[in-house]
């Protein structure tokens, strides 16, 4: 909330705008916190309305929040000379791997490197790209911030009006190059870490997140190589390349909201179906929002597990603990209560359609930024209720987590009653 209310500050000055006037403070307040929790949603077109300063303060923003900004204060703190006690560990998500506290200061290390290396490479990789249009400066700027972006699935750019990247509709290299690099922000430091070992040797965890991560990435890929074929429709005139890397590069973005194509455009259909992709996100201790994924996996494994007839839930030669599938179930039924509530709010608060609303909405609440160019006319509390959601997306799922200890507070037991379900 600090970063958020120091960075609307800064937005909000003469000197963070093209026009050296200030910017409302509800337009700032917003873009900072879209910034911050990563989502990408923007009231203006950020090329246009900014300055380089102003571009630079949402940069800074994006990647305090895409690890986190408690992931920066963990590494000042070990630097520092504190140490971390069950819970903290537990907090960066440590308990998943069994360290010490020396290790875990070598393992945020491997975080840092394993973070700016990864945008470091898609540097160099767009610099090339953008050299062929722009100027040396602009150039370099452009690749800097669009990799710190893409990595850290927030979903800002620099093309201008509002545009995104459909006019690189066509043009796979930027593309594959950002769409990589928003994958693996959103797979998590410790999953990716994890795969580095035989299969075997992987996590129940990282197995989980796997099978999850590329599930909904190829039912991604599918669903707009099916549903959206066809004259009239968004992959119309593209030849297989083209909408096979564009498929892939709008599937990885249901966590990151950068798009080729105007989301618009899409059949109702592929709208339904992308509110569930979004609402789920991506790997815990990643850059991704969403309810999570491990969350979304265990929900699914008490599923198949109640319908197997067992009372406990198990994958892989495996029982998860209670207090993971308790926390599990609670973050996933207050992500639909608090989509519902968003709805219903921006329902009194706007008149404009139902689905665009619920897209903006769940694109806001799972830090996606993602629109269906309803953003710019959202009414000013309209805009208070999404930066409000983007700021319980990006915090709600971890806080839910932690409130549910490993183990109860209570040793007593209350006799059991009946409750009649189905």
């Amino acid at each position: 909330a600090v970063v958020i209310a120091l960075g609307a500050f800064a937005l909000s000055l003469p000197i963070a705008s093209e026009s050296r006037e200030w910017t409302n403070g509800v337009d700032s307040l917003f873009t900072a916190a879209s910034a911050v929790c990563v989502t990408g949603l923007a009231r203006f077109d950020t090329a246009e309305h900014w300055s380089f300063f102003g571009e630079a303060t949402i940069a800074v923003l994006i990647q305090a929040g895409g690890l986190g900004v408690t992931m920066y204060a963990g590494a000042l703190l070990l630097i520092f000379g504190n140490r971390f006690g069950l819970r903290g560990r537990e907090f960066f998500g440590m308990e998943l791997m069994d360290t010490g506290d020396r290790d875990i200061l070598r393992l945020l290390r491997r975080v840092m490197i394993f973070a700016f290396g990864i945008e470091s490479v898609t540097f160099l990789l767009l610099l090339p790209w953008f050299w062929l249009d722009e100027a040396g400066a602009n150039a370099v700027w452009k690749s800097l911030f669009h990799s710190v972006s893409a990595f850290n699935n927030a979903g800002f750019d620099l093309q201008g009006g509002l545009r995104g990247f459909t006019e690189e509709v066509d043009d796979p290299y930027p593309i594959a190059v950002m769409g990589v690099a928003a994958f693996l922000g959103s797979m998590s430091f410790i999953t990716v870490f994890n795969m580095s070992q035989r299969p075997r040797g992987w996590t129940l965890d990282t197995k989980l997140v796997v099978i999850g991560m590329m599930t909904l990435l190829f039912l991604g890929m599918g669903l707009f190589l099916v549903v959206e074929q066809g004259d009239g429709h968004i992959l119309a005139g593209m030849n297989p390349i083209e909408q096979v890397v564009n498929s892939f590069f709008l599937s990885v973005n249901r966590t990151t909201g950068m798009s080729t194509v105007d989301l618009g455009l899409v059949q109702d259909s592929t709208t339904a179906a992308l509110l569930l992709l979004m609402f789920i996100g991506g790997s815990s201790t990643s850059t991704a929002g969403g309810i999570k994924m491990g969350a979304f996996m265990v929900s699914l494994v008490v599923v198949l597990s109640a319908l197997r007839g067992q009372h406990r839930a198990s994958v892989f030669g495996r029982d998860i603990p209670q207090a993971i599938v308790l926390r599990a179930i609670a973050v996933t039924i207050l992500g639909f209560f608090t989509l519902g509530l968003g709805v219903w709010l921006l329902e009194l608060t706007d008149d404009l359609e139902f689905l665009p609303l619920m897209f903006e909405v769940m694109s806001g609440l799972a830090n996606v930024g993602w629109s269906q160019s309803i953003t710019p006319q959202i009414s000013q509390t309209g805009t208070l209720i999404m930066t409000a959601l983007m700021f319980v997306g990006r915090l709600g799922p971890l806080y839910v987590a932690l409130s549910i200890p490993d183990k109860p507070r209570t040793r007593y037991r209350f006799p059991e009653a009946g409750v009649r379900i189905g």
